[in-house]
């Protein structure tokens, strides 16, 4: 390679894909806010994405269960396509995306985005409930030029904690909930409360379960957990 390609390859204009991955209760938001900010420092002209269903702390900005919010411009949509014009603006250099498992187009809009040279952070769920994949991570994550995989704390153990444990019966995959509804769980745990969960199903058809939103662990013991919402949602 002469002297002049190797110049052009390393181009600090170059676009990237910047893939936060990991279950709920894990971070993913606020890593996804402190990259945008460190690029908002720098002076460089950024934009927010916020997924437009999710309202759980604020209504329009990308916010955590702490309240850090994203600064600067943020756009609300439910398909990328729906601020398209902004986010492909020539003048925009960073595109950040809250929730990117709930946009259809998520993938293909954001490898385009780095094919014309922007930075672009995209911060989803590693997978439903059920450990299933989310269909737009698994097209975005072979275009992702850097993956970030961050991990909870097992609240039944306390160890890394991997995957997101849903409390109640309700089998769709978009459903609304706190640590009333899910659970960060690691490997162990998460195989344990699945097997006593067949168990409970099979023995007491769901008698145990708190009628009101189908609870399958109990009220004191969800007291002790601080965790935010968070949404699935079914592609």
């Amino acid at each position: 390679m002469s002297p002049a390609n190797l110049s052009s390859c390393q181009n600090p204009q170059r676009g990237k894909i910047t893939c936060i991955l990991g279950p709920m209760f894990s971070g993913k938001t606020t890593e996804l806010l402190r990259m945008h900010d460190r690029q908002m420092i720098a002076r460089r002209k950024c934009v927010l994405v916020k997924y437009a269903g999710d309202t759980r702390y604020d209504p329009e900005l990308v916010a955590t269960h702490t309240q850090m919010k994203g600064q600067g411009i943020t756009l609300k949509a439910h398909k990328l396509a729906e601020v398209e014009a902004q986010i492909f603006d020539p003048t925009v250099q960073v595109v950040s995306i809250d929730e990117g498992q709930f946009f259809s187009d998520c993938a293909e809009t954001c490898d385009r985005l780095a094919n014309m040279g922007k930075v672009v952070y995209v911060a989803v769920l590693n997978g439903t409930f059920e450990r299933k994949p989310f269909p737009q991570v698994s097209l975005l994550l072979p275009y992702s030029d850097e993956i970030k995989q961050v991990v909870a704390v097992c609240v039944g153990c306390g160890a890394d904690a991997s995957y997101s444990f849903r409390n109640t019966l309700d089998k769709k995959v978009e459903v609304i909930g706190g640590q009333d509804t899910y659970r960060a769980l690691c490997r162990a745990c998460y195989m344990e409360e699945s097997s006593r969960r067949g168990l409970d199903l099979e023995n007491n058809d769901g008698e145990n379960c708190v009628q009101s939103d189908q609870q399958l662990i109990k009220g004191d013991e969800l007291a002790l957990l601080d965790l935010p919402r968070k949404v699935f949602r079914a592609q």
